[in-house]
């Protein structure tokens, strides 16, 4: 389950998931706790109503970029596990294939290996060669719409056409193309032609035997998902050794229109990339919402921006917040909204170190206090009726929007100030309630 939390723009943003600076690297995800703990034992046992959720944390300026990495991973793995939250998958919806342009481009190469597929089944394997030639043209021009395993089957069939045409210099150097972006020997030339079997098993030999080369890839923004010939190979920045040969190469992220195209890696060389995504209009419109929640947040206010926000998705817990550069500190701000009141349920102001030594503190500090803004989600419906006696319903006190809750007196309220002594410093929810 993944967690939106931002949209990166030049300037103030990123999606924070994920998200690194180009000199730490990735971001390593937060510690869960095992299937085993006292804390996944009492979620298992939630059985109440569940929120369609969603955070959304956006950094203000180019240095909070690492910082809201590190405070995203904790708001994500805090409320993946918290029971009384769905949380909606937004990467899902504003991830793209393609632009129209290349969609377009992508059918037309389709539409040709349906042509030549008949062509060959006619035994006109010359008029096929030429289709499927032109129909590679046309699904390299729409390559972030063409998985790679479908290019790969397009230069096998030409590499076969070929072959049986008579051309078998050139068909061996198609077949070793397709075999090098095919690693996982997915690829079935039975159904093309029985007969070629042994000929990819060859070039898939000679494909391997083949001297290697490096390609280092980086991109705006960080964080990337690089992807070779089908196989995952991290987040950017990456470096990967290679067959020398061509390399189908596609990256990409929610809410960027992806990049994809053929990689020519020489022997013992390496080749680099570097690469910028284009923002999608839709996220460029999230993005902009998101940064006006934050500012209404701010000002302990939840405004249209926050509505919006909401009603796009669906959603019944909104938690925002922004981060922003302080010399050596980030301050972190972060606010759990009920958008159906407009309320504010609970805010938390952070200002956390910054100087890339306390990576996990930074993180620790964010899920502890994430924590306490769950914990004052409680709804007096779900609350024993004792303990709805005992303290008034959140509903009817709003909160501040950037101040800490201030610790209750010891002669007023001594259950409430020992509750949130023993959630500081944790860094699991042994203390939360059985609800």
């Amino acid at each position: 389950m993944r967690l939106l939390l931002s949209l990166l723009l030049l300037a103030p943003a990123a999606f924070a998931q994920e998200e690194t600076s180009d000199e730490e690297g990735e971001v390593a995800p937060s510690e869960h706790p095992g299937l085993d703990s006292p804390e996944a034992v009492r979620l298992h046992k939630y059985e109440g109503p569940r929120r369609r959720a969603q955070a959304f944390l956006i950094p203000m300026d180019e240095k909070a970029r690492a910082p809201t990495a590190r405070v995203a991973q904790a708001i994500e793995g805090v409320l993946a596990r918290t029971p009384m939250y769905e949380v909606v998958d937004l990467g899902r919806i504003l991830s793209v294939e393609s632009t129209s342009e290349q969609a377009s481009r992508a059918d037309e190469g389709r539409k040709l290996v349906s042509e030549a597929n008949l062509a060959a089944v006619s035994k006109g394997w010359r008029e096929a060669a030429g289709l499927y030639a032109k129909a590679l043209q046309a699904l390299e021009k729409g390559l972030p719409a063409v998985g790679p395993a479908e290019y790969a089957d397009a230069l096998l069939r030409l590499g076969v056409a070929r072959w049986i045409s008579g051309e078998e210099k050139t068909a061996k150097s198609m077949l070793q193309a397709a075999a090098r972006l095919d690693p996982q020997q997915k690829l079935d030339v039975q159904r093309i032609e029985p007969g070629m079997a042994p000929l990819l098993r060859a070039a898939r030999a000679e494909a391997e035997a083949a001297p290697h080369g490096a390609l280092d890839v980086d991109s705006r923004p960080a964080g990337t998902r690089v992807i070779v010939d089908g196989e995952a190979k991290g987040n950017s920045p990456i470096h990967a050794e290679l067959p020398s040969g061509k390399h189908l190469l596609r990256i990409e992220r929610a809410g960027f229109y992806p990049h994809a195209e053929l990689v020519e890696i020489p022997p013992r060389k390496t080749v680099e990339r570097s690469i910028t995504l284009s923002v999608t209009p839709a996220a460029a419109s999230l993005n902009q919402a998101i940064a006006a929640a934050a500012e209404e947040s701010g000002r302990g206010t939840v405004g249209k921006s926050v509505g919006a926000l909401a009603e796009k998705f669906s959603l019944e817990r909104v938690l925002i917040g922004s981060v922003r550069s302080q010399d050596e500190k980030v301050a972190v701000l972060l606010a759990l909204v009920d958008p159906s009141t407009r309320k504010i349920v609970a805010s938390q102001r952070l200002l956390l170190l910054a100087d890339g030594t306390d990576a996990d503190q930074i993180e620790t500090d964010a899920q502890n206090a994430t924590r306490i803004l769950v914990q004052q989600d409680s709804s007096p419906s779900e609350e024993a009726p004792a303990a709805r006696a005992k303290k008034p319903a959140l509903a009817n006190k709003e909160p501040q929007a950037v101040a800490e809750p201030a610790p209750a007196t010891e002669s007023k309220q001594p259950a409430a100030k020992k509750k949130k002594k023993g959630l500081r410093g944790k860094t699991g929810t042994e203390g939360w309630p059985e609800d």
